[in-house]
């Protein structure tokens, strides 16, 4: 028996078998907290083991998009550096500069409602990110509640919904995606709670986890928001999962990372020979990863 099945059964089994076919939800929803509770223990007591502990570089690429009612107006994308930090280093940034970035606004798009810094904040996991509804201080106020299984890329995965404990603590609801194997996160699909927001009127994030060079690490990232003002809705991706370019930096290396905006010297025309050079890159982008120019 997997340790996942012995687990929810053992939380089942606090109850007795007429308290279940009764159907009871209180009791069935006490079940499935325990179950849940007991996964992400496993979840947490292997994070050090599971993932990619070291400073990493790689190339990616990342898409954003700009919409309203009618249509899509502003669409940018590019092939990007990335630079981020040791998992361990609680204070140091991701960091994406552009190395090839095109755009296309079809009517004027104003600079302050860009998303700039977006693509860095997508670069750094939940599993690791500072203040996290993962990190060590703050998952104690969200309960997580296990909520059946399902499979990823043929592997096998327990699903943990999540959500804050109480009114006064937690900042996101979502799922979290395990593999039963390994207990390794794979994919957590998540909603900031933005009640108090004074630009968004909701957001959603998507992160997916792959196993590569001995670890997991965060692969594709999507984001989704509409703003309170005109239901303006944001669109991004970025795709970093190219085993090509991925390189560890050892601690006593500096890395050299430039502050630029992605989309300042961006190339407005959108032709093939923009992938000149990294055709691997193309290749690896699934059909609704890839941008679509419009005429």
């Amino acid at each position: 028996m997997l340790l996942h099945t012995l687990i929810l059964n053992t939380a089942l089994s606090l109850f007795t078998p007429q308290e279940i076919t009764d159907g009871k939800q209180n009791d069935s929803a006490e079940a499935k907290a325990v179950a849940g509770q007991s996964l992400m223990k496993s979840v947490f007591d292997r994070f050090h083991i599971n993932y990619e502990m070291s400073r990493t570089h790689k190339i990616g690429y990342y898409k954003e998009s700009m919409s309203d009612a009618d249509a899509i107006y502003y669409l940018a994308d590019g092939i990007v550096d990335i630079y981020i930090p040791s998992n361990l280093n609680q204070i140091e940034n991701a960091s994406i500069s552009p190395i090839k970035t095109r755009k296309k606004a079809f009517k004027e798009v104003k600079e302050e409602n860009l998303l700039f810094g977006n693509a860095s904040d997508m670069a750094r996991s939940s599993v690791w990110r500072p203040n996290s509804f993962l990190s060590e201080k703050n998952r104690t106020h969200y309960t997580f509640i296990y909520q059946g299984d399902t499979t990823i890329d043929e592997n096998d995965v327990s699903i943990v919904a999540f959500e804050p404990s109480s009114k006064s603590h937690g900042e996101a609801v979502g799922k979290i995606y395990v593999d039963k194997l390994s207990f390794a996160i794979l994919k957590i699909d998540y909603k900031p709670i933005v009640h108090h927001s004074k630009y968004w009127s909701k957001v959603s994030w998507i992160e997916e986890f792959k196993f590569r060079n001995g670890a997991y690490e965060l692969a594709n990232v999507k984001f989704h928001g509409i703003s309170i003002e005109n239901d303006v809705q944001y669109d991004a991706i970025l795709v970093m999962d190219q085993l090509e370019v991925l390189s560890r930096i050892p601690e006593n290396e500096t890395y050299i990372r430039e502050n630029v905006s992605l989309f300042e010297k961006a190339d407005e025309e959108f032709t093939e020979s923009f992938w000149e050079g990294y055709d691997f890159l193309k290749r690896a982008l699934t059909p609704n990863q890839q941008l679509i120019s419009k005429k």
